[in-house]
C-alpha cells in the first residue's frame, strides 16, 4: 500500500483502498507515516489526520518544519504549485481547512520567525502571517525583522510589502533610515510599475525624505520607456497619487515629467490627459498643481473623460 501511495497510484483514492488502509494501519502508524521520508506518503497520511484525527496535526507539522522535500499540490481546481512538505501541511491546515487553533498558529509562526535563516522555504507563509498581523507587531520579533530589513538581497515584491508594513508599525524613530534604505532598494524590484512596493508605501506615508525616492523611481523605471494610459488602466496611477501628496517645487517638476515628458503607448484610446486631470482634480485639495490641471483641462476629450470618471466610480463602489 505504501508503494502505491509513494508512486501516486490512482487507486489510493478509491473507497476500497481507504477501507483496507484503516484495517492495516493504526492511528499511531498514521501519525508516524505523516513524517515519512517520501513526501507523497507523508502528505497522504497527513490528510487522513486532518480528516480523522485533527488534534494530532499540529505536532506532526511542527516536527516537519525543516523538511525541504517537495510535492506538487493542487491549490485550486486548475492550479498546481510545488510546495515543501511543511508548506503543504500549512496550506492544508490553515488555508484549505481550519484545523489549527489561534494559539497553535502563534506557536507555529514564532518557531519560523525565531529560526528564520533555516526556514527560508517557509517565507511565503511567514509573510502572509505578517500581513495579517501588521497592525499589532510583536515586540519579541523586532530584532529579527530588523535584520531582515537590512538584508542586501531582495525577496518577492509582495513579501517585501508585508515585511515593510509590519516593521514600520513598530513606530520607532531610530528605524527611519532603515525604512528609507529599504524603500530605495526596492524601487528596482522586477514587479509591475503600477504595483511597486516603495511607491505604494510612500503614497500612504508621504514623509518629506521619501520624495527623492519617487524622483529616482521615475528616473530609473519610467524615463525613456512607454506606458499604458487608457480610460480603464493608467500604469502610473500610484506614482501620480504619491507625487500629489507633496506640495513642493520638486513634486511639481516630477508631476510635469509624468504629464509632459513621459511616453504613453499610442492608441486611439489614449487617455493620459484625462487620467491625470482626474487624479489632480480629485486629490489636489490644496490646488497646488492648478497650473498643470488647467492646462490639461483645455486638452480633454469629453468622451474619454466620461469613461475615466465612470471607471473610477465603479472601482470606488467595488472598494467599499
Amino acid at each position: 500500500m505504501i508503494q502505491k501511495i509513494a508512486s501516486s497510484d490512482k487507486d489510493r483514492f478509491e473507497n476500497q483502498f481507504r477501507s483496507d488502509l484503516f484495517k492495516e494501519f493504526s492511528k499511531k502508524d498514521m501519525i508516524n507515516l505523516s513524517s515519512h521520508e517520501n513526501p507523497e506518503v507523508a502528505l497522504y497520511f497527513f490528510n487522513i489526520l486532518i480528516e480523522k484525527y485533527p488534534q494530532e496535526c499540529f505536532q506532526v507539522l511542527m516536527k516537519n518544519l525543516d523538511n525541504t522535500k517537495t510535492s506538487d499540490i493542487w491549490t485550486s481546481y486548475d492550479t498546481i504549485n510545488e510546495m515543501t512538505v511543511p508548506q503543504a501541511m500549512i496550506f492544508y491546515t490553515m488555508y484549505k481547512g481550519n484545523t489549527l487553533t489561534e494559539i497553535q498558529k502563534e506557536k507555529l509562526f514564532e518557531a519560523i520567525i525565531m529560526d528564520i535563516d533555516n526556514k527560508r522555504h517557509l517565507h511565503g507563509d511567514l509573510f502572509s502571517y505578517l500581513g495579517e498581523h501588521q497592525n499589532n507587531p510583536n515586540p519579541k520579533y523586532y530584532n529579527i525583522l530588523k535584520k531582515e530589513m537590512n538584508r542586501k538581497e531582495n525577496i518577492l515584491f509582495y513579501a517585501n510589502t508585508y515585511l515593510l508594513n509590519y516593521f514600520a508599525n513598530y513606530n520607532r524613530y531610530e528605524d527611519t533610515l532603515i525604512i528609507k534604505n529599504y524603500l530605495e532598494k526596492n524601487i528596482d524590484d522586477n514587479g509591475p510599475i503600477h504595483m511597486n512596493m516603495s511607491v505604494e508605501f510612500i503614497n500612504k506615508h508621504p514623509k518629506p525624505s521619501y520624495l527623492p525616492i519617487l524622483e529616482e523611481f521615475y528616473s530609473k523605471r519610467i524615463k525613456g520607456k512607454e506606458f499604458t494610459a487608457d480610460p480603464v488602466f493608467f500604469e502610473l496611477e500610484d506614482l501620480t497619487l504619491a507625487t500629489l501628496k507633496y506640495n513642493t517645487e520638486s513634486s511639481k517638476n516630477l508631476l510635469k515629467n509624468i504629464t509632459y515628458h513621459t511616453q504613453y503607448k499610442p492608441d486611439e484610446e489614449l487617455a493620459a490627459n484625462e487620467q491625470l486631470y482626474f487624479f489632480i482634480n480629485t486629490y489636489d485639495r490644496s490646488n497646488y498643481f492648478a497650473d498643470i490641471k488647467n492646462d490639461l483641462k483645455s486638452k480633454l476629450n469629453k468622451t474619454k473623460m466620461d469613461s475615466v470618471i465612470s471607471k473610477h466610480e465603479r472601482w470606488d463602489l467595488y472598494k467599499k
